[in-house]
């Protein structure tokens, strides 16, 4: 397993990315994810999948969390405006990919790429 590439934001991607920021700036938070596969007392398991341009709800971290990145090309973070925070993307390399997120952050994902994202995500409640 390997983690993603963070690249520079491509301009028509970053415009994108700022529309939406602007356009959704009163959107009240959503789920974290698609659904929840599995939940007990350690940890809550959910999956996510977001086709080639389409971005996920607003939402927040409020627990340390694991991504297991599955399929994808390209993804990114928008975080709110006003919340201090850039937008990203990373390059994804086509084999599973797993990343350690800490409790804190808010953003919309959006597959700014080609192919379907797809991920599971642990989130560890102790």
């Amino acid at each position: 397993m390997s983690e993603p590439t963070f690249i520079p934001v491509p301009p028509e991607i970053m415009a994108k990315m700022e529309s939406h920021r602007e356009e959704n700036a009163a959107e009240p938070l959503g789920q974290v994810a698609d659904r929840v596969l599995f939940e007990d007392e350690k940890v809550r398991v959910w999956e996510m999948r977001l086709e080639p341009g389409e971005m996920s709800d607003l939402h927040r971290h409020d627990l340390d969390y694991y991504l297991v990145i599955l399929q994808g090309d390209l993804i990114g973070g928008i975080p709110p405006k006003g919340s201090g925070q850039d937008c990203y993307v990373a390059e994804l390399s086509g084999d599973v990919q797993a990343v350690f997120v800490p409790a804190g952050d808010t953003e919309w994902a959006y597959n700014c790429g080609r192919e379907t994202f797809y991920e599971l995500m642990v989130e560890l409640k102790k």
